[in-house]
């Protein structure tokens, strides 16, 4: 009978140490949902993460693109028409300062690189990417707005030029679709 009276009492105890407990955070709550100056600061932060991340990813496939843009620009210099193949996805538009044009396969791209490798700037080596920015039209489509210059053999710049590229995401890749010259109005 002592045991049954001392375990009610310890019970009632118990139960009276956690009813406050249980209480304020009840009304902690109440008051955290009432007043709106919270809820608004904490939906800030919250939105502020996501646009962090959202951020990052955006930046990590900008460098990826970028740095895709320069692999293509190195194929471009050794005349490898297989690699250069391999960043482009078909249908291609292609407009070098006329009225553009479609390349639908493999085959016409080839030949299209061939032409333009044969008639690049005399003594042309190496290109380099001066400036560069990516333009969002979508999550899945982007452009690249790349300003380039061509060196030769003793380093001499031998032209500079402006490319639109733009860029999907095929399956998990990023594969261009179209190319567009601008004219910069060089003096060399």
């Amino acid at each position: 009978m002592l045991y049954l009276l001392k375990t009610s009492k310890m019970k009632k105890l118990i139960l009276l140490l956690f009813i406050p407990i249980f209480s304020f955070s009840q009304i902690q709550k109440k008051q955290m949902n009432q007043n709106p100056m919270i809820k608004k600061k904490m939906e800030m932060q919250m939105k502020k993460k996501l646009k962090s991340k959202s951020f990052v990813m955006k930046k990590k496939i900008e460098n990826e693109i970028i740095e895709k843009w320069e692999e293509y620009s190195k194929a471009f210099e050794y005349s490898d028409y297989d690699k250069i193949k391999s960043y482009f996805t078909f249908p291609i538009t292609i407009s070098l300062f006329k009225d553009p044009f479609l390349i639908n396969n493999e085959e016409e791209l080839i030949k299209f690189y061939k032409q333009i490798r044969s008639n690049v700037q005399e003594g042309y080596k190496y290109s380099k990417l001066e400036k560069s920015r990516i333009i969002w039209i979508s999550k899945d489509i982007c452009a690249l707005d790349a300003v380039y210059s061509r060196f030769n053999k003793n380093y001499n710049k031998v032209f500079t030029g402006r490319g639109i590229y733009m860029y999907k995401k095929i399956d998990s890749s990023w594969k261009m679709f179209s190319m567009s010259a601008i004219d910069l109005k060089n003096k060399k």
